[in-house]
Parts: structure tokens; sequence; C-alpha cells
């Protein structure tokens, strides 16, 4: 029986969903051909692919690199599994630089910020920006020519690769200062500033010195007593690097026992770590092309609840004005009636009162009509009717109000004498918080 990625990928306890660890190889005969390996219980295990799949990846000339045949290579059935796939270290250049938060999701205006730092031309290289702390950012950079390579690829056999990313940025996971894990012919290195390489082996012991160095300038300093380093994948031939190391760090140098694939698989967390499927190469399923439609439905379904909350709240702003204008003109008509008792419709009833005043004869209803739009033009000043009394036979109406100042009842008499009516402020008294006087309108 030959088994399936998804038959070896670890189950992550809590997840429904299987995780594959995937890792692109180069050649170590230097043609840049490259080979697919999965992790499994046995170690990594080869991942039989297409001749179209090493042909995308073979340099011009080259012969693309088959597959091991039989049992010794796993099916590409990732039926059920959520797969990482691992790039060469060597591929991906990382750096931190300071990234405004408008030009992060932008890969050239990212690229541009780190042109110094660069061998490559910006414009051959694809970027991806993780941020850190508060400007500052973890920057990648790798060839666009092996990100369409590797696109197409992913989109032509439909792997559900959620994440794709250096093999370095792995050990952020681990959470020291620094990281540093033994794999075969290479070493991975990390810093917790946000960085990362890639060496070979033979080119790792002059580096060795630089892991205890308190921040990424390059300069020889000594090793800070806090800085700690996570060491993964030391066999028996490293014993004089290990040695090395506890010189260096003492009791600050952490020897993970186990494999490095599973220690770091433990820690695994997707969200946490750069994905370098981004921009013009974020990955669309099949199923998300064929359910288009769905985004703009949930877009048009959001509009109108919002447009829904939008009419709820006006409709209960515009209830709760309702309610407090229809108390003011109770309050009103308590003051210019106080004998009366308000119905409920209080403009018919006010309307009864005018039209019975004017059938006898008395300019009751003028003065009235005048008092209201003195009263309309007077608000926001605080003012409050006292007494109302209205002589018919003089065709006259003294007012008594209660104003915050004198020039506040001073206005109101020139109000009320701007239309047909003279008025004349009879009298007033200092109160407490105020005063009070009395108008003649006539």
């Amino acid at each position: 029986m030959t088994e399936s990625v998804s038959d070896v990928s670890v189950a992550r306890e809590g997840q429904s969903e299987r995780v594959a660890l995937l890792r692109l190889q180069e050649a170590p005969d230097g043609t840049g051909t490259v080979s697919l390996a999965c992790w499994t219980a046995s170690g990594w295990r080869p991942v039989a692919v297409d001749e179209e799949f090493s042909r995308a990846f073979a340099p011009a000339g080259a012969e693309p690199r088959l597959s091991p045949q039989g049992s010794e290579a796993l099916k590409a059935d990732f039926a059920g599994t959520r797969a990482v796939l691992l790039l060469p270290g060597s591929w991906v250049w990382s750096g931190v630089e300071a990234i405004p938060r408008a030009a992060r999701k932008q890969s050239t205006a990212v690229g541009y910020m780190v042109e110094e730092r660069l061998a490559e031309d910006v414009e051959e290289l694809h970027f991806a920006c993780q941020p850190r702390r508060g400007d500052l950012c973890s920057v990648y950079a790798i060839r666009h020519d092996k990100m369409r390579a590797l696109y197409n690829e992913l989109m032509r056999l439909q792997w559900p690769v959620v994440a794709m990313l250096p093999e370095y940025q792995l050990l952020e996971l681990l959470g020291d200062d620094s990281a540093l894990w033994l794999d075969g012919e290479h070493a991975h290195i990390w810093r917790a500033e946000g960085y990362g390489l890639t060496v070979r082996r033979q080119h790792l012991q002059p580096l060795l010195g630089s892991l205890g160095a308190a921040d990424a300038t390059g300069e020889e300093e000594a090793v800070d007593e806090s800085a700690r380093l996570s060491l993964l994948g030391a066999g028996e031939d490293d014993r004089m690097a290990v040695a090395e190391l506890e010189s260096l760090f003492g009791e600050d140098l952490q020897q993970l026992p186990g494999r490095a694939p599973d220690a770091l698989l433990e820690r695994l967390r997707i969200p946490a770590l750069v994905n370098l499927l981004s921009g013009d190469y974020r990955l669309t399923s099949g199923t998300e092309e064929g359910r288009w439609w769905v985004k703009p439905a949930q877009v048009a379904a959001a509009c109108f609840v919002l447009q829904l909350l939008v009419f709820i709240a006006a409709g209960s702003y515009y209830s709760w004005q309702a309610s407090r204008h229809e108390q003011e003109a109770r309050a009103l008509f308590a003051e210019l009636f106080p004998g009366a008792r308000a119905g409920v419709d209080i403009r018919r009833q006010i309307q009864g009162y005018l039209n019975q005043a004017g059938s006898g004869g008395a300019g009751f209803a003028r003065q009235v009509t005048a008092l209201s739009r003195a009263w309309e033009e007077q608000r926001g000043e605080n003012l409050k009717l006292q007494s109302l009394r209205f002589d018919g036979n003089r065709g006259e109406m003294v007012i008594q109000l209660q104003a915050a100042s004198l020039n506040e009842l001073d206005g109101f008499v020139g109000r009320l004498s701007s239309g047909e009516y003279s008025a004349e402020l009879l009298g007033a008294n200092e109160l407490e918080d105020g005063v009070s006087g009395r108008i003649r309108l006539r």
C-alpha cells in the first residue's frame, strides 16, 4: 500500500484538520534542481511529484530531478490536510526596517525602503512584511521567478498550502533571543530582533560568536548575560560547536531534546509566522473561485444590516425629540392656562381658546400670537413665564416673567415691541437666581 501525505501528517491537538510540514530542498550537487519532502515519524520522506513540477524549478538546460519511485516516495495526496511549505533559507533574505503602516502591504514600496541592503534589483524581488513593534517590521525578500514558479505549481496542483516561509523562520516559535538549528549540511539561525539566515555548515563556525551579540549591528561585543540561545538538532558530530556555544552562553544555552521538526511542530502557530503567499501570490482555491458571489453577498448583507440599524437609530432619535417637544408644549400650556387641563391634541385646544377669544371681540388671539413669536425668537435663553393676565376692556396683556438678568428682560421687551404692539417693562425685582419683571403689551 502506498502511503500518502495525509496518512503521515501531524494531527495537532484540538484541531480537526491535520498539518503537513513540507520542505522544498535544493539538490546538493549545486545544479539548482529541487525536490519535495514531507516530515513523518521516520524523518523527512520524499514526496512524489510529476515531471512538470520538477521542470518548473530546473535551471535552463538542466534535467529535472525526478522523485524516487515505489515505496520510498509519499503520494502527494492532501485530503483533509493543511500544508506548511518551507523554502530553502538561502532563497529568502530577511532584515529589520521601520516601515510605515500604509506601505506594509505594498511589496514594491517595502523593497525601496531596504534597497541599499540588497544585492539584487528591487524590481526582481517579492517582499513580505511582518510587524514587530511600533514601525519596526521584519522584511523578507525572494526572487519573483521563484515565487511565480511556486505559485503556478500550487495553483495547478491545488495543494492546500496555507503558508509558505523560509526554514529559519520556524525558529521564532521558540521565543528565545537567538535560535540555532543544525540541519544536516545546513544551519539555520534566528535572532529575536526579527531576522534570520541559512548557511552551510562549513561557514557556521565564524558566526557562532555573533549569536551572543546584544544586537544586530555586526560589531564585536561581549555576550549579554540575559541572552539565551535555543539549540536544536545537535548530534555527536557537533560536540565542538556545542562546546563553543557553552563557553559563550553558559547556562543560557538550552539544548532541546528530540528531533528539531517535532519540537517546532509542537509549537506551530501559523498566524504568528510570515506568509510569502501575499499580494499577487495569494492563493485562491477552486472552491473559492466557484463561490465568487459569497463575499459580495456578505458585503450586501452587511450594508443592509447597517442601513437597518441607521433607520432604527434615527427613528428612536426622532421619537425622543417628539416626546421632549410634547413635554415642553404641555409645560407651556400649563403656564399659559393654569386652570385648564391639557388634552390629547394641545394644538387644537389652544386654537379653540384663541377662536373663543377672537369671537368675543378681544385682541387676545393676536397678542398671544405676538407673545408666541417673541418667545420663539428668544429660544435658548432662560425665561420662565410666571403669570399672564389679559384685560379685554383695555385690550392689554400683563405678563410676569422670570429671567436670568435684566438684559434678558429688556431683550424680550424689544422683541415684543417689534410688531404691531408696543411693550414696556413696568417693573423688575431682583431674585436669588435672577430677576422677575412685569411687562405690559398693548
